[in-house]
């Protein structure tokens, strides 16, 4: 199966194309990236502005084209601390919905720390021992510690360029 992964940060919407078989390591077919910078449209409110929701929509549009084109059958779809953190966030994903057909999951500070932990996991094996995956996006640091799958601890903090 040909899955996209998308992923709506603060700076940058990054679609990431892959062909996927229960059973077996995904395969990266296709990355696609578009430039957001979502985090320097909030307002004092701590809203998305306008202009920061009609840019979101414009590139969720550019990623299903690419992602189209690149015959993915499904597409799993995620926003993280800008969305997540929005005063309007569900405004914002309600009129994703309506203007792309996009229904964005919103992860938890905690769930993007726990996620990131389980892909560094991933990458380097059991044998790498004890991790301390740190991860600075646009407008949070996530940190997760672990020996496992699943980390002992995993936090977000509100800092990055935009947090």
């Amino acid at each position: 199966m040909r899955l996209g992964v998308l992923d709506v940060g603060s700076n940058t919407v990054h679609l990431l194309v892959m062909d996927a078989h229960p059973g077996a390591r995904p395969l990266p077919a296709h990355s696609h990236k578009a430039e957001l910078r979502l985090a320097e449209l909030i307002d004092g409110a701590g809203a998305i502005g306008p202009e920061g929701v009609d840019r979101l929509i414009a590139v969720v549009r550019e990623a299903l084209e690419a992602a189209e084109d690149k015959g993915v059958e499904d597409v799993l779809p995620f926003a993280t601390s800008a969305v997540r953190e929005a005063s309007n966030a569900d405004e914002v994903l309600a009129r994703v919905v309506e203007e792309t057909g996009v229904r964005l999951q919103v992860l938890s500070g905690a769930d993007e720390a726990r996620l990131t932990f389980l892909a560094a996991r991933r990458w380097f094996g059991w044998s790498a021992g004890k991790l301390l995956v740190l991860d600075i996006g646009g407008g949070s640091l996530e940190i997760a510690y672990g020996m496992d799958e699943e980390p002992d601890a995993a936090v977000s903090l509100p800092l990055g360029p935009a947090g």
